[in-house]
């Protein structure tokens, strides 16, 4: 699967961010990561991932706004649309 960009918009006021997300696929045990959770203006980087709750970016980096290029924790998940937020490709 190729890494794809993408940026984290919001279409409408709200939270300044969106925490992770867990895999998709995985039990009603896993836990989504906390540390360094996307804010408004992110950037994202991974694999794209299709399951029963819908699409799915399954993250490697992740780059705040006016940051650097970060690995994203082990098991981060973002979803390509919730509430006000929504994944653009770059």
């Amino acid at each position: 699967m190729a890494t794809e960009h993408y940026y984290l918009k919001k279409d409408r006021e709200g939270c300044t961010g969106m925490f992770w997300r867990a895999d998709p696929a995985g039990g009603i045990l896993t836990r989504a990561p906390t540390a360094n959770w996307p804010r408004d203006g992110a950037e994202l980087k991974g694999t794209v991932v299709d399951s029963k709750k819908g699409r799915y970016l399954k993250c490697s980096e992740i780059k705040q706004e006016g940051g650097d290029w970060k690995s994203a924790p082990d098991g981060a998940y973002m979803p390509f649309r919730h509430a006000q937020y929504y994944l653009e490709k770059a």
